[in-house]
């Protein structure tokens, strides 16, 4: 990853030199143009010019995003899996599952969300559901939690934004809330889903380990997900104070690492290569 990654900065920062060049080299181009068009053979050497920039600039830009745009973010969200905090600890007091649920559940409620609770969403049951214009939460209170219930969770999260409410924007966080959480399933609390074209909607799990007051999240690195998980699943502003991070990386961390030593465009491009 680490030799991609320097080719794929590197080009980059050839092709927007090249295009800041060419945009200046127009701007100036249109400024003289009334001044040199007495002289034929300069405005046409320069038009010439302009015109070469112009479809070199096309060229740079048409490779990169050919070559690179698509696995520029996910490098992106997999240098930020590895470098986050390992955990964070939780402001709120409660050390039960059920009271833990409920405090933030009013929160939600007093901060103009929506809510509904039970709900039987492509036959999981969901203990809440809060949503407010762009904003989504979908809350799970599990005893044991294991890396398949946070998978299926968050299929039918994304299938309940996207196809029962047909949202296009907007950042969801599927919070868990556990009394026992797998070392796998640990491993998909930093990853986020985007989705959309731009990515405009953005889907992150939430793990919190209630009886250790720990939660397990990507909140490093500020996103809306981040300000929502820790607003309302920690109770704590953003950004999120030293007393509240656990600067200690996880052993899932040291093994995306690693398999990202494996990595290749083609594989990525294929659909073959996967970190998790």
């Amino acid at each position: 990853m680490t030799e991609i990654r320097k080719k794929q900065k590197q080009f980059k920062r050839i092709m927007r030199s090249f295009v800041i060049v060419t945009a200046l080299f127009l701007f100036v181009y249109i400024g003289i143009a009334p001044f040199i068009s007495a002289s034929p053979g300069i405005y046409t050497a320069i038009n010439y010019i302009c015109d070469a920039l112009v479809i070199i600039s096309l060229i740079l830009v048409l490779y990169y995003y050919s070559k690179y745009s698509k696995a520029e973010q996910f490098l992106d969200d997999v240098e930020h899996e590895i470098n986050d905090y390992g955990y964070y600890l939780t402001a709120r007091e409660e050390r039960e599952i059920n009271s833990y649920f409920n405090a933030v559940s009013d929160d939600l409620k007093k901060n103009g969300f929506s809510y509904e609770t039970n709900l039987e969403l492509s036959e999981l049951l969901f203990d809440a559901r809060a949503l407010k214009t762009k904003e989504f939460f979908y809350l799970v209170c599990i005893d044991e939690l294991d890396k398949n219930d946070v998978v299926a969770y968050l299929d039918s999260a994304i299938y309940d934004v996207t196809v029962s409410n047909l949202r296009r924007k907007g950042n969801c966080v599927v919070a868990f809330f556990s009394s026992s959480v797998d070392e796998n399933a640990l491993s998909l609390s930093k990853a986020v889903t985007a989705m959309g074209r731009k990515n405009q909607l953005k889907f992150t799990a939430s793990i919190v380990d209630v009886s250790q007051g720990r939660v397990y999240f990507a909140g490093r690195y500020p996103t809306k997900c981040q300000q929502m998980t820790a607003n309302f699943i920690m109770k704590c502003d953003v950004p999120i104070k030293d007393e509240f991070i656990s600067k200690e990386r996880l052993p899932f961390q040291y093994e995306i690492e690693e398999k990202m030593k494996d990595f290749n465009l083609k594989d990525f491009k294929d659909g073959t290569f996967s970190v998790h």
